[in-house]
């Protein structure tokens, strides 16, 4: 049986999605979480900060870096002093080796092993917690997703309800629609909602849409689909919505309704697939069925494909929380699922000329199987 050991997450809690989680305390310097094998914990943190995060945070002591000075005294640059009074740390209470996770930053790992303390890495650590979410963290998301749906919503039925030129090009409040225009007020409808927009959203349609990770730029046109994709962060809790729909202003061609109805299928096949004790690649492989059996291409990494062909390029989906992709993939090598995960479920297929169609929704994985979390209108048409 493996000893229980010693485990160090370090940097700045903004942008380190695993120690915020550990500490649930959001502070603008870099701070250290140490949970030691004996159950007892330290929270090493700028001074200034130590009161408020005794009120916040879970650990046996609250720190600063001049409570752990080593021998050759601390550095008076911040973050290098943090790490010098973090290996002080360790070395004083007789640690030999300890684990980290895949974010610790190299700074620490220096003066740690510098102290002649061992370093284990564990791919585990800092995301199995993060995977299985608990109710409080699922009550989060949800509200997460519902004011994403709700910006959905509102995106998709300003590209519906504009006014096509002569040439067919959108208007909307005396302007022409474009990408970018519809891409600012997604981010001004979020802010009212103290929602963060920091990574944008992907207003996308023919030509670009055939790198289903292009933003989208220019003009919206009327009669093809446009995939609006949001995923924005809760500035209150951090966590992440993620949706995506396909809109069409006006009358879709029939081989983008054929598009549509395939990828409706092909995300219900891959939510009834999500179960716990199945794999990421098995949500994947039920998901790509559908499409390869309604004759349409799957795509992966360089090849000679015509674009102007609709084919899928990506897996199905990911895990999502205080990050929007977070550990496993729903896709080739995705592990086993478990219980009280959440997905993004997102089959699309994508052509230079017929434009683009993606439906994603965020699931959750339930002992019975699965719950759409915030489900909101699937169609093309989004005038009502």
């Amino acid at each position: 049986m493996t000893s229980k050991r010693t485990t160090v997450l370090a940097g700045h809690s903004s942008t380190n999605a695993t120690l915020f989680h550990r500490c649930r305390f959001l502070v603008g310097d870099s701070s250290v979480a140490i949970d030691f094998a004996d159950d007892t914990s330290a929270y090493l943190v700028r001074d200034i900060e130590m009161d408020r995060a005794r009120k916040s945070v879970q650990a046996s002591r609250i720190a600063c870096a001049a409570d752990f000075i080593p021998e050759g005294g601390l550095s008076g640059d911040r973050d290098t002093a943090l790490a010098q009074a973090t290996a002080e740390c360790l070395r004083q209470a007789g640690e030999s080796i300890i684990t980290v996770d895949r974010s610790l930053p190299y700074l620490y790992a220096h003066f740690i092993q510098e102290a002649g303390i061992s370093i284990h890495y564990s791919a585990d650590f800092g995301v199995l917690d993060r995977r299985i979410k608990d109710a409080q963290e699922i009550d989060h998301l949800r509200l997460a997703q519902k004011i994403t749906g709700e910006a959905m919503t509102h995106a998709c039925r300003t590209i519906a309800r504009a006014t096509p030129d002569k040439d067919g090009i959108l208007h909307h409040d005396g302007a022409a629609l474009t990408s970018e225009h519809l891409r600012a007020i997604i981010t001004a409808f979020l802010l009212e909602r103290n929602f963060s927009n920091s990574h944008d959203s992907i207003v996308a349609t023919a030509p670009h849409v055939a790198d289903c990770h292009h933003y989208g730029t220019g003009p919206l046109r009327t009669g093809l689909p446009t995939i609006v994709d949001i995923f924005p962060m809760d500035n209150t809790t951090r966590y992440n919505g993620d949706m995506t729909r396909t809109v069409v202003n006006g009358t879709p061609s029939d081989e983008a309704i054929r598009m549509h109805t395939t990828v409706c299928e092909a995300k219900a096949a891959g939510c009834i697939s999500l179960k716990p004790g199945t794999t990421g690649e098995a949500v994947h492989l039920s998901t790509t069925a559908v499409l390869e059996e309604h004759g349409f291409a799957l795509v992966r990494g360089d090849t000679d494909h015509d674009t102007r062909l609709p084919f899928m390029s990506h897996g199905t989906g990911h895990g999502i929380g205080l990050e929007v992709h977070e550990p496993i993939l729903l896709d080739y090598g995705g592990g086993e699922i478990f219980e009280n995960e959440l997905f993004t479920v997102e089959p699309g297929l994508y052509s230079s000329t017929l434009g683009g169609c993606r439906v994603e929704d965020m699931v959750l994985v339930t002992t019975s199987g699965y719950e759409i979390l915030s489900p909101i209108y699937e169609g093309l048409d989004w005038k009502d």
